[in-house]
Parts: structure tokens; C-alpha cells; sequence
């Protein structure tokens, strides 16, 4: 069985950060370790969540614990998303580099030759611009985002890594432009498309658009979540990229649409459960 280390938020009511692993990565069969950045009671969206950040030093400890099991050499993937403070990140650079040099054991020889490295640079989005601190955007920046094999923002996010006007950037082919001329692997949400929304995939060999509807009412959070974790469980599980592309953005929009359908006020992701472990894959497009 595929093991994907996580490293973001756990919050106890709302379906978001780190915390959803078990329901997103399970009907995949594949299994999380989640190491939390914050302990919250619900998602800051709804008002003051309660909780507080995990510190660093625990962070650490719970790295050793998870260490010391032997576990590192069994990593097919680590996943980043929230941190609440600089030094969390600085704990979690240590970390990906001690599993990248831990000999991989024999049992998961057969699975990436590498762990892979997603970093899902959580910092803000378009309407209330940044919403972590500045200095740990800077870290994130400056530290975790150069040790990612794939980088995973939504599209403001996508903007503010590379300097650009997020204006310049409103068709796909002129986003996969300017992914490429930066170079390394992307995964990134929110784009404009023709058929509604899309999640565009981007390497120095090719550009793949996954699109869907959009589907009208209030979007729950944790969907940008949702959609990292199941395309990095595609990726472990053996899907190619396209495949793994289509299946993350199509379970996505399924949990979108029934969520809404049903009035939830966070993703039902316990109750499509049985639809998730085969979930109807969204249609992908080459971009030229």
C-alpha cells in the first residue's frame, strides 16, 4: 500500500487542510500520515477557529516518532499545504531532505524510484489576497517551494510565486506559457477555461487541461486540498499523469456537486466515500 507523509492543518469540523488525507487518499487505498501545523476547531472562514498552531519543536518530535517506525524509507510522497509560522517550514525542509536520503526499502522499490515532493504553496487567493503571515510566505518561497517536485498553487498563488500580473494570465495556453519559461512541474487550480473552471498540469514536455462545469451556489473550502491529495494518491497508485489529472479533478467536482446538491456546509467527503474509489474522470485536453 502506497504512504504519503502530510504536513498541514488538522481542524476538527471543517473538511480542509491535512485532516481530510483519510477520507480523500482511503478509497484509493492509499495510506496518509499526517504530521498537523495547527490544531484548529473550524476552518477561520467561518470566524475565530479556535486552537492555535502546533510548535515546531513539536512538529520535530512527531517527525522522530514517525523516523524512528522506519517509515521514511516507505514514502512514496510527502504533501505540504498551511503552515502557520517560519519555523514550521524550516522543520519540514529537514524532514523531505532526511527521507529523499533514506534508502528506499525493498517493499516500495516498485513505487516512485524517489518519493515525490508536492508542495501546495497555501498562502492566499484572488479575492482576500495573502492570508498567512508575510514572513512565512517568504519561507515558503524562498525554502520549501525550490524542494518540490511538483508545485501545486491555485492561480493567485501561481502569480505571486513567479512575479507576474495575475491579468496576464487569463486563458490557459497564456498560463502554460509562463509555467514552462519557469521551468519544473506545476498542478494549478482556478483557471479560466471555456467549459467553466480548470486545473492545468504543466512539465517541460506538456501541457494538460482537466476542465469541468462550473457548478453554480457556494463552494465549500478545502477543495484546492482535496485535489492535491488526490492527484498525488493517483500518481502513487501508478496512474500516468493525464490519468491521474483526470481522476483528482473529476472526484473533486463529484464531492463539489453533491456537497452543494445536499446543502452541506463542508465537502461530504464521508459520504461519497463508495463513489471515490472509481470516480467518473474529468475530460483533459493538450494544450498546443
Amino acid at each position: 500500500m502506497p504512504l504519503v507523509l502530510v504536513i498541514s492543518s488538522y481542524v476538527a469540523a471543517s473538511r480542509v487542510g491535512g485532516g481530510i488525507a483519510p477520507y480523500v487518499l482511503g478509497p484509493m487505498k492509499v495510506d496518509p500520515v499526517h504530521i498537523p501545523t495547527c490544531l484548529f476547531g473550524r476552518h477561520p472562514g467561518w470566524g475565530p477557529p479556535g486552537g492555535g498552531p502546533v510548535t515546531a519543536d513539536t512538529m520535530a518530535k512527531m517527525l522522530e516518532g514517525v523516523e524512528a517506525n522506519n517509515l521514511f524509507g516507505l514514502m512514496d510522497a510527502v504533501v505540504t499545504g498551511h503552515f502557520s509560522v517560519p519555523d514550521q517550514i524550516a522543520i519540514t525542509c529537514d524532514a523531505i531532505d532526511r527521507i529523499r536520503a533514506t534508502p528506499r526499502r525493498q517493499s516500495h522499490q516498485h513505487f516512485p524510484e524517489k518519493p515525490l515532493i508536492i508542495i501546495d504553496p497555501v498562502m492566499g487567493d484572488e479575492a482576500p489576497g495573502l492570508y498567512i503571515k508575510p514572513e512565512t510566505a517568504s519561507a515558503l518561497m524562498a525554502d520549501l517551494v525550490p524542494r518540490a517536485d511538483i508545485i501545486a498553487p491555485n492561480l493567485w498563488e501561481f502569480a505571486r510565486l513567479i512575479g507576474a500580473d495575475i491579468v496576464s494570465l487569463q486563458t490557459p495556453e497564456a498560463i502554460a506559457r509562463a509555467a514552462r519559461s519557469r521551468g519544473g512541474r506545476w498542478l494549478i487550480s482556478s483557471i479560466p477555461s471555456p467549459a467553466g473552471i480548470g486545473v492545468l498540469y504543466v512539465d517541460p514536455d506538456v501541457a494538460l487541461l482537466a476542465e469541468t462545469k462550473l457548478i453554480p451556489g457556494k463552494i465549500p473550502n478545502g477543495t484546492g486540498d482535496m485535489l492535491t491529495l488526490r492527484f498525488t494518491g493517483g500518481l502513487v497508485s501508478g496512474l500516468g499523469v493525464e490519468a491521474a489529472l483526470a481522476d483528482a479533478v473529476g472526484a473533486t467536482h463529484f464531492v463539489i456537486d453533491r456537497t452543494i446538491a445536499w446543502n452541506g456546509p463542508e465537502l461530504s467527503l464521508a459520504a461519497c466515500s463508495d463513489q471515490l474509489a472509481h470516480p467518473t474522470r474529468a475530460s483533459v485536453r493538450r494544450l498546443a
